[in-house]
């Protein structure tokens, strides 16, 4: 009877520990996953707001260019809401300042809310 009880231990605390090793691997490998992607989505919205930044003191066809690359990067990372606003900056690129500016706004604010 006593070795039942030792060996129930023994089997007890290797299968504790096989599972909490398994369930640590698994916590790192998903906290890896989300500071991967919160990494990406941060580099794209700043590169998103760079090229915003150039086309607005240098606009080009190459500025444009690069806004619709980093769009792209948004569009792979981001969030629904940043590539809708992203869009909404370009569609109201010609309209009214106050349109622009109240895309631009909810752009960062859906930023921010992303991240």
């Amino acid at each position: 009877m006593d070795y039942n009880i030792i060996l129930g231990v023994i089997g007890g605390l290797g299968i504790g520990t096989m599972l909490n090793s398994a369930i640590t691997s698994l916590l790192n490998k998903k906290t890896k996953k989300d500071e991967r992607l919160y990494e990406e989505k941060r580099n794209a919205y700043l590169g998103l707001l760079s090229s915003i930044h150039k086309s607005a003191i240098s606009p080009s066809e190459e500025a444009s260019k690069e806004y619709a690359l980093w769009q792209t990067h948004c569009s792979l990372f981001g969030s629904k809401q940043v590539v809708h606003y992203s869009q909404k900056i370009v569609d109201t690129n010609d309209g009214p300042r106050e349109e622009r500016h109240d895309a631009f706004n909810k752009l960062i604010e859906s930023m921010r809310n992303d991240l």
